[in-house]
């Protein structure tokens, strides 16, 4: 982390996180008054309202060095696990009550904390699974903010890229941005 933002990141970030049940719903970080960003991933990890993962130490500090002032983090899937495959177990071994939680407790979130952000940003990468519901998401998103998503690159499937993408995928620190799904 240290090679990819040279600044120290402040310890006075304001750090929060909502649960409900074994959902995250967001992961808040505050420092200043500036624009507040909205990061979408796939599922939540280890971080919480006392500490940062990989993930949010990496949101950390990109957000505050292009000037916002702070960002919720939220996800596709609420469901709390550093393993992508094991949230896709949760949800197949549970589909109606998994589902009825995505789409009355975590989506209702999203579009909230959407329409409160300066910036939109998705970033679930090639983990993310089940395309409907991803459709639908986004559409959603679209219909209740008419703000433009924004990334940090694709995948060559055209998904979004994660933060911590892997190999040619790796993400700098002067990572620009470019609007996504807008075709």
């Amino acid at each position: 982390m240290a090679d990819l933002f040279p600044e120290t990141v402040p310890p006075d970030i304001i750090r929060t996180a909502h649960f409900v049940g074994d959902m995250r719903l967001s992961l808040t970080r505050d420092w200043s008054d500036g624009p507040r960003a909205l990061a979408i991933g796939c599922n939540p990890s280890a971080a919480d309202g006392s500490k940062d993962d990989p993930t949010s130490r990496w949101w950390n500090a990109w957000f505050m060095a292009n000037g916002y002032g702070g960002y919720d983090a939220m996800n596709l899937y609420p469901f709390c696990t550093p393993h992508p495959k094991a949230c896709r177990a949760l949800i197949a071994k549970h589909p109606r009550k998994t589902k009825k939680a995505m789409a009355s407790v975590n989506l209702p979130a999203l579009l909230d904390a959407a329409a409160k952000a300066e910036t939109i940003f998705v970033c679930w990468g090639n983990i993310a699974w089940d395309q409907q519901w991803i459709d639908h998401v986004v559409t959603c998103l679209r219909n209740a903010t008419a703000k433009e998503l924004m990334c940090w690159g694709t995948t060559q499937s055209g998904a979004p890229k994660h933060p911590l993408a892997r190999g040619k995928h790796r993400m700098t620190a002067g990572q620009s941005v470019m609007s996504w799904g807008s075709q």
